[in-house]
Order: structure tokens, then C-alpha cells, then sequence
């Protein structure tokens, strides 16, 4: 199976095993997606909330009734873990007349509504709300696969894929395969920085492919969410500051380096455009004013660092569903090994200042960007939202490691084999856990065979198919991992992927 279609099939699993609508925000993502396929890409904006019960400002929109309803379809189970996903109604049949539908994501870019939400132009009820969230899986599959393949050709470096497969957590693949923003968004930033850590890799150097890469990737980037523009930046910044002597110099001098600047600019003007010329959702005034003091603000997000961490490698729904103690355990164990390893094993001091700065930044950004909104918009920040900086950090600490001498590589590679079957499981269960609770909900018996609700691809089935796709993956990184592999192997079996990617050349 190519890398590219295993990629898809693990994210689209994501769509079918989850109920309809049970990503965060889901139903206005919807809303948004298939009014942008009609054309109608602002709608008409609201008054500003007066109250606490609404999360912003709303958008209203006109689109068939059987979309309009949809919104309507988790809120029998969202926030309620003990309600299995049978107690979803049933999607009206599509009539002729458009209705008027609300979503609160009515100002954000277009970009990725727009790549979206085209199936609900031909296809109604569930089918069109599961032919968006395949839509959505398609085009994060495609940007996964990309930096994969990036972090391949930096053929001196063979210990990137560490980093690669800790950043990939559950939450990023849940996210990706239902209609949400975020799930791109990180999936894209994974491609920018897979990209740019090619770029500035030691002994690496800017090639062709890397550069259309991480134009394409950026640009794309910062168009996708308002907040998008600070994460590409954060990645250029830390990318500048790890780079070796001279490596600036050559990328200026390349032949394809005004071009690709100037994508980067147009694009960047662009995503500056939408956010000047769009209203806020986020536009009412003093709605909490407990967070008018700095230390109440300081001290609510310092309590709340933990369940950020949590989301980002996976508390499902509505943040109702989290995964496994075991999930978590794993998961800290193999990022904890990577960061400090990398920072230990860093040759460079600007090399390791940047790990260090990009660690301070992950930490840092719930506190920067909610500080100012805080009185006005309350304390709203998910871990999810951190992510596409957050993926870079095991990618930089393995690239890090990749710089020791042979033999400390090659005793690298054989502890990052002996994490792969953590991973492995740690995936696993996450993905059991998530359809159990809607299958039985989070109470429920914790192995049935005749479940209250199942998905499509049905409960268990669906969780072995899971775990056959995930053993899968595994074991071709378990086989790109063996210390005794030909330097210049393939790595991955990618070279089977056709990518958009011209030639290495400089």
C-alpha cells in the first residue's frame, strides 16, 4: 500500500469511526464550508454576544435545509461522555428552497472551506457531510506525506522520522479527518516545518524541492486560520536561528529565491487582507470581567497547562472523550526521551537555543494571545490550537540528534525502534477509547458486540481496521529505523509516492 494512501485511509478511519459533528465546532465548520461552495463567503454578520451563552458574533448564511439541520445533530451527545451517538436524529430530505443557517465561523479564510465543502454541492444528508470530512482527510493526507517525504531526502540524517512519528499524535489525525480548520492548519505547518528543517539541516542544504515546499506550504498556512500567520513566522524564526553558518547565504543566492519570496509575500498580503477587512466573532465587550485582573488570567491558564497538553495528543468530541491514561503515559515517555535527549546531544548552542526557545513558545502562547482577549472573550484556548507550532518540536530535537557521530546514531535509531510499539499502541487505544464512547458511551460495557450505535465501518471492526492500518505504518518506519541500513536507501517505501516535487537540484 503506497505511504499516501495509508496516510489517507488512517485519517478517513478518523471520519468514520467519530459520529457526525463530533469535532470541536464541527457544525459551524460545516456551515462555513458549504456556504463557501455556493459563494457565499462572509454571509451576513451579527450583533455582537450579550451574554455568556454564545461564543461570538454568528455568521447567517442560506443553504439547503438538510445542511442547515445538521447543526442540530451532536447536541444530544456533546458534552454528555455517558451518551452513546444512537440518540442523533435523523437529516431531513433536501428540499428545493434554501434556509437561513448560523455558523460562528462565518469570518474566518476561505481557503480551506473552499477545498471542503465542494461535495455538498452534489451530495446531500450524511453523505455530503461525510463526503466533506473525506475531502478534508484527502487534502491533510496529502500535505502528511509531503513532509515525510521531505524529512527523507536529508539522506545524512536519518533520525528525522523520530521526530515525525511523536509529532503525529492522535488528536492531529482525529482532527484532520473531520470538516475543522485545526486539522489542516497542523497538517499543513507539519509540511512547512518538514520543509524548512530540510532546508537548514546541517549538511543538507536548499534544494529546489525543499524551497517549492516550503513556499507552497506557507503560503498556504497562512491563509488557513487567523492565528496562522503567527505560526508561520514562529517556524521561520526558529528555522533562521538553528541554521548552520552560511546557510542563509546559499538560500538567498538560489535561482528560485525571489520567486518563491515573492509567493511568500502575495500570499501572506492576502491572509492580512481577510483579517483586516472581516469582523471578529470574538467581539464582545467585558462579558467576564473576573479576567480584568492580570493575576486571576495568569493563574486560570497556568491551571488549565495540563488538559492543553492533554488535547494536543488527544481528548476527542466535544473535549469529552479523552484518550486512555495509557495513551498519555506513552505519549510523555517518548516526546520527554526526544526533547531532552536533543537538547543534550546539541553540538550547536544555537541550535539547542532554538529547541529551548520553541519549547518556551509552545508554553507561552496560551498566555500571549489570551491575555488580551481574556476580559472580552473568556479563557477559550484548546491544545489543539498550539499544535502546528507544538509538531515542530520533536521534528527540531531529532534533527539534533541526527548531528551526533555514527555510532551514537546508530544507538539512537535502535531506541527509536524500541519506541515505535509504544506508539503503536499508545495510537490504538486512543482510537478504541474514542469509538467506544460513542458506541456504548464513556460508561458503557467496555467490549460489546451489538453496540448501541456503530459507525459506518462499524465498532470493533472499525478498530481492528484501525489497528491493522496503524501495525502497517509502523512496521515500514520499524524497517527505515535498522542501523544497519544502507545510508542511502529509501526510507519508507516513499519513493513509490508521486509528489509534486521538481528535481534536487540546486
Amino acid at each position: 500500500m503506497g505511504v499516501g494512501a495509508l496516510f489517507f485511509a488512517l485519517i478517513a478511519a478518523w471520519s468514520f469511526a467519530t459520529p457526525l459533528m463530533s469535532s470541536p465546532d464541527e457544525p459551524s465548520h460545516v456551515v462555513k464550508a458549504a456556504a463557501v461552495a455556493r459563494g457565499q463567503w462572509s454571509g451576513v454578520l451579527g450583533p455582537a454576544p450579550t451574554d455568556t451563552s454564545s461564543p461570538g458574533a454568528g455568521t447567517t448564511v442560506q443553504l439547503p435545509n438538510d445542511l442547515a439541520a445538521s447543526a442540530a445533530l451532536p447536541n444530544c451527545y456533546a458534552f454528555h461522555p455517558d451518551n452513546a451517538a444512537s440518540c442523533m436524529p435523523r437529516l431531513p430530505a433536501r428540499t428545493g428552497a434554501d434556509v437561513p443557517a448560523v455558523t460562528f465561523a462565518g469570518q474566518y479564510p476561505p481557503l480551506y472551506y473552499a477545498l471542503v465543502g465542494w461535495p455538498s454541492l452534489f451530495l446531500s444528508g450524511e453523505a455530503a457531510l461525510y463526503g466533506m470530512r473525506l475531502a478534508s482527510a484527502a487534502i491533510s493526507a496529502v500535505m502528511l506525506v509531503w513532509g515525510a517525504y521531505r524529512l527523507t531526502t536529508v539522506r545524512t540524517n536519518r533520525l528525522m522520522l523520530w521526530g515525525a512519528v511523536v509529532a503525529l499524535t492522535p488528536m492531529c489525525l482525529f482532527l484532520a479527518g473531520t470538516v475543522n480548520p485545526s486539522g489542516w492548519e497542523i497538517t499543513v505547518a507539519f509540511s512547512f516545518w518538514a520543509a524548512c528543517l530540510a532546508i537548514v539541516a546541517r549538511d543538507g542544504g536548499p534544494t529546489t524541492g525543499a524551497l517549492v515546499q516550503a513556499a507552497v506550504s506557507g503560503a498556504a498556512l497562512v491563509n488557513i486560520r487567523a492565528s496562522s500567520p503567527l505560526w508561520a513566522l514562529a517556524i521561520v524564526v526558529v528555522a533562521v536561528l538553528v541554521a548552520p553558518p552560511g546557510r542563509l547565504r546559499d538560500l538567498v543566492r538560489h535561482r528560485l529565491a525571489p520567486w518563491l519570496g515573492g509567493v511568500a509575500v502575495l500570499a501572506s498580503l492576502a491572509a492580512i487582507a481577510w483579517v483586516v477587512t472581516h469582523g471578529s466573532v470574538v467581539s464582545a465587550r467585558h462579558l467576564y470581567p473576573q479576567f480584568a485582573s492580570l493575576k486571576v488570567t495568569l493563574l486560570t491558564i497556568s491551571a488549565d497547562t495540563y488538559g492543553y497538553l492533554q488535547n494536543m495528543i488527544g481528548n476527542f468530541g466535544w473535549l469529552d472523550t479523552p484518550a486512555p491514561p495509557l495513551t498519555y503515559v506513552l505519549w510523555y515517555f517518548v516526546l520527554g526521551a526526544v526533547i531532552l535527549l536533543g537538547l543534550g546531544a546539541a553540538m550547536r548552542a544555537r541550535a539547542k537555543a532554538g529547541l529551548a526557545l520553541l519549547v518556551s513558545a509552545v508554553v507561552a502562547a496560551p498566555f500571549v494571545l489570551q491575555i488580551p482577549t481574556a476580559a472580552d472573550a473568556g479563557i477559550i484556548w484548546q491544545g489543539r490550537y498550539g499544535l502546528p507550532l507544538a509538531v515542530g518540536v520533536p521534528m527540531l530535537a531529532a534533527i539534533l540528534l541526527g548531528e551526533q557521530q555514527p555510532a551514537v546514531v546508530a544507538l539512537l535509531r535502535r531506541v527509536f525502534r524500541g519506541t515505535i510499539p509504544w506508539i503503536l499502541v499508545a495510537h490504538v487505544a486512543a482510537f478504541y477509547f474514542a469509538a467506544h464512547r460513542y458506541a456504548e458511551g464513556a460508561t458503557g460495557h467496555f467490549l460489546s458486540f451489538s453496540p448501541m450505535w456503530s459507525s459506518p465501518i462499524g465498532y470493533l471492526t472499525g478498530v481492528a481496521l484501525y489497528a491493522v492500518l496503524c501495525t502497517t505504518l509502523a512496521l515500514m518506519v520499524w524497517r527505515s529505523a535498522r542501523p544497519d541500513r544502507a545510508p542511502h536507501g529509501p526510507a519508507l517505501g516513499l519513493t513509490s509516492v508521486t509528489l509534486p516535487d521538481p528535481a534536487q537540484a540546486r
